[in-house]
């Protein structure tokens, strides 16, 4: 069965907003076989209903244990009880109803849930798990075709409840802190009085996504080609559709994250949508997918991985295991040919200093080592201003001389904190270059915000030392 994809995203989010002041309609209901959570770790035939205002619920059996397929009667009772109760569901999530007590129903809080194609015993056929901050439920179906049927409705209600909160958003606190204008253009302007503001708001939503879908290859998603993306991986520069994005999002905030182009107007600041401006979906993959580009020209032999990328009509198992193998184990990054040309600690350390923020992305992504956390010392042997003067001295005098900066000559001939760099990480040295969006960059990347230099300062205190307010007080946020 194909995935969800973006028009049963859609038709879904419209089924629940038809019906947000009427009678709830049941999207998807049957039969799943349900993992108890007790020690004993067996399986209970329940009864689910997924309903049109987002409300995933279950009931227990009644009567005689489930031996076999459930009489037709039974069926009957538990889908006419659904019909009665639904009549007094209300629009948001509550207690459970009298009704619902008496006929053993429990509900699953979709709202704060992801969605797994399996289950943790790899053994299980199936199966797929729907996992909230306080319980995993593990599920199986009685077919495949059963199973992505299940698994599709449900992301997409999960989707259709994030989107539903984005007309909730009270953004009154933040009405006369607008940094933009209807065209987007101030988007990258330099920043008055050191200020950096907390959000763009509601209002700028379109102008986010139109800015955003302008940068090269931004309009179609860029795991699966999907049009229109309204979802975005922060740390990895790229938009993509609804369906990856979930994928994205159960690789863990370590790999990708996640984030709405309209629902999270809080964290498309100015340095994020540069950011984004600067990289695009079109670049990111050509680094992240470099050897399927490769392939696909006959620039290299048979050897290379057999990876097809998904098109918006592939199953979702298909997207899950393009993007794993993409960005978990790295199998379309050209690791040959930056081997050689990005060897050095030196290449990413100029590449900072020259603010280009593409090669540095770049390298980071391609270089087995840790190079956003790249240091001075990492591309240099000698300490000129740190001499240890010979065998004469003990290690404690020496290593207390180094870490006082009132004994540093490089540091004593001008007062400048700048004039030493040993132990300065590439975060230290975007803070001299003064450039935010090279900061945001190596923050997305994993850099170390503490990281201190030889003499004990972090880059805030460099920033302060150097009167750099705007850039201090972006390392506050």
């Amino acid at each position: 069965m194909n995935g969800f994809g973006m028009t049963a995203y859609k038709s879904m989010g419209a089924i629940m907003l038809a019906t947000a002041n009427d009678e709830v309609q049941t999207i998807k209901q049957g039969y799943l076989l349900k993992r108890s959570s007790s020690l004993r770790a067996d399986w209970k035939r329940r009864f689910f209903i997924l309903d049109s205002q987002g409300t995933l619920y279950y009931y227990r059996n009644k009567g005689p244990k489930v031996g076999g397929s459930p009489s037709l009667h039974s069926s009957h009772s538990l889908e006419h009880n659904n019909r009665v109760f639904s009549r007094f569901r209300t629009r948001h999530h509550r207690e459970a109803l009298p009704y619902e007590e008496r006929l053993g129903c429990s509900t699953v809080d979709l709202r704060t849930s992801t969605i797994k194609i399996d289950a943790e015993d790899t053994d299980l056929r199936l199966c797929f798990r729907i996992i909230s901050p306080l319980k995993a439920y593990t599920l199986q179906a009685e077919t495949e075709a059963d199973r992505m049927d299940w698994m599709n409705k449900i992301t997409g209600v999960i989707a259709s409840l994030l989107n539903s909160h984005l007309q909730q958003v009270d953004l009154g606190k933040h009405g006369n802190d607008k940094i933009y204008d209807p065209s987007g253009a101030s988007f990258s302007r330099p920043l008055d009085n050191g200020e950096i503001p907390y959000g763009i708001g509601v209002n700028g939503a379109d102008s986010v996504s139109r800015i955003l879908r302008e940068v090269s290859g931004n309009d179609q998603c860029a795991e699966c080609s999907a049009s229109d993306p309204d979802w975005a991986s922060l740390n990895l520069g790229i938009l993509m559709c609804i369906e990856c994005s979930g994928i994205h999002r159960n690789l863990g905030v370590h790999i990708s994250k996640v984030r709405s182009v309209t629902l999270d107007v809080k964290v498309w600041e100015p340095t994020v949508l540069d950011l984004f401006q600067a990289l695009g979906n079109a670049y990111c993959n050509s680094v992240w997918e470099e050897l399927l580009s490769l392939h696909n020209d006959q620039k290299i032999e048979a050897e290379a991985p057999s990876i097809t990328k998904p098109s918006p009509s592939d199953t979702i198992h298909q997207k899950e295991k393009y993007i794993e193998a993409k960005y978990v184990r790295k199998l379309l990054v050209n690791k040959e040919a930056t081997a050689s040309k990005y060897l050095s600690a030196s290449t990413i350390w100029e590449a900072v200093r020259a603010n280009n923020l593409r090669e540095v992305y770049r390298i980071s992504i391609t270089s087995d080592a840790n190079r956003v956390n790249t240091t001075y010392d990492d591309m240099v042997e000698c300490n000129f201003y740190h001499d240890e003067m010979g065998s004469q001295r003990s290690f404690h005098d020496s290593e207390k001389e180094q870490l006082d900066r009132v004994t540093c000559e490089g540091i004593k001939s001008s007062n400048d904190p700048g004039d030493c760099l040993h132990g300065c990480s590439l975060l230290h040295l975007a803070c001299h270059n003064g450039s935010l969006v090279m900061l945001e960059l190596l923050l997305q990347l994993g850099a170390d915000i503490n990281k201190r230099d030889l003499h004990g300062r972090t880059p805030l205190q460099h920033c302060i030392l150097k009167g750099n307010n705007q850039m201090a007080k972006f390392l506050l946020r």
